[in-house]
């Protein structure tokens, strides 16, 4: 064989190699960037930032449930109970800000069989300088440019790691169990005061002024209408998750009661003027809050939690509206501000 003989023969292995690569990718595809799962596969856990976008995009459901580290939790056949309609799925991303959920809204409201959006409303999303975090999902999942899948279909992470472990999934779990954790951790009082003592602020801060997040607030509101008025079909329902009462706690030595608190009035008062929206409040549920052995950090609960929070926004309880959200939140102010909190330490 000669060298040019060699060449010839070496190009055509490796190009040879790359589709076969490539194609075996384009077939499994575990970020289901191209298509739903085959044949029995399902949408089991694979990585959560590179696989949001393809199930938003490729699966079929009405009912999506978007949000952070809170939802995780939650298993969507939960609302397959014709209350939310036949089919739901879970659109989870730990820690995301409005970047990356900008995506995920823009191809979930694409969808004309959509009817409901259940949202996380966390604080952090209204009270964060949006600027300070940008997006994390992949851009060569997330665009239609077929050039950059490049970075997907010959990814060494996706042969080796990612297509491994949706099979592997596939045969062990399901996709009601991706994302979940709640098995992961060990819930109690005590686990939760000692992650939190780590962190907790010895010598209280000056109160903020009420009006401290509000330009974040209104960046938050500004993003979201788009949304809201592009769908009036859709029912989008945004929850307030219950935080351990050690969350308030640390609200109050950082000075960020009061302006948590207007916050989230100016940002309901808002919402709650479209007819499609509706809010669950499920921080001033007292006796959980203060029942740390649901807590596993001054944030995180267990998954009966995320079930009870379910059952309410199916049965429509912890619902605020224009004519008592303003009052829930003055009395979760008072409650936060007048609690003492020492015992919980001892």
């Amino acid at each position: 064989m000669n060298a040019k003989q060699y060449s010839i023969r070496t190009i055509a292995y490796t190009v040879s190699a790359l589709v076969l690569i490539a194609a075996l990718v384009v077939l499994i595809d575990p970020f289901l960037h191209y298509h739903a799962p085959v044949g029995n596969l399902q949408a089991v856990e694979t990585d959560e930032r590179s696989s949001m976008i393809g199930v938003a995009s490729n699966l079929h459901y009405e009912t999506a449930l978007i949000g952070s580290s809170m939802s995780e939790n939650f298993v969507a056949s939960w609302f397959d109970d014709g209350v939310f309609g036949e089919s739901s799925v879970k659109i989870c991303l730990q820690g995301a800000h409005f970047s990356d959920y900008a995506i995920i809204l823009d191809e979930v409201c694409s969808h004309p069989e959509v009817k409901n959006i259940v949202f996380s409303l966390d604080n952090y999303l209204l009270m964060n300088n949006p600027d300070n975090y940008p997006v994390t999902i992949p851009s060569y999942l997330s665009n239609t440019d077929l050039i950059d899948d490049s970075y997907y279909v010959w990814n060494k992470s996706v042969l080796l790691e990612y297509i491994p472990k949706f099979l592997i999934n596939n045969k062990v779990e399901s996709a009601d169990s991706a994302y979940v954790w709640a098995d992961d951790y060990d819930f109690s009082q005590y686990i939760a005061r000692n992650v939190y003592n780590g962190q907790r602020v010895l010598v209280p801060e000056e109160e903020k002024p009420f009006d401290t997040y509000f330009t974040f607030a209104d960046r938050f509101l500004d993003d979201m209408r788009p949304y809201l008025e592009k769908r009036p079909d859709i029912s989008f329902y945004f929850y307030a998750s219950p935080y351990s009462i050690f969350y308030w706690d640390d609200c109050v030595r950082h000075g960020n009661l009061t302006a948590e608190i207007c916050t989230l009035e100016r940002v309901y008062k808002q919402l709650l003027s479209y007819d499609n929206v509706r809010i669950f409040y499920f921080q001033d549920d007292f006796d959980l809050i203060t029942d740390l052995d649901h807590y596993r950090d001054y944030s995180h609960f267990d998954q009966s939690v995320n079930h009870y929070m379910y059952e309410c926004m199916r049965d429509g309880k912890k619902e605020v509206s224009q004519n008592d959200y303003y009052d829930t939140l003055l009395a979760m102010y008072d409650f936060a501000h007048d609690f003492d909190y020492e015992p919980m330490f001892h």
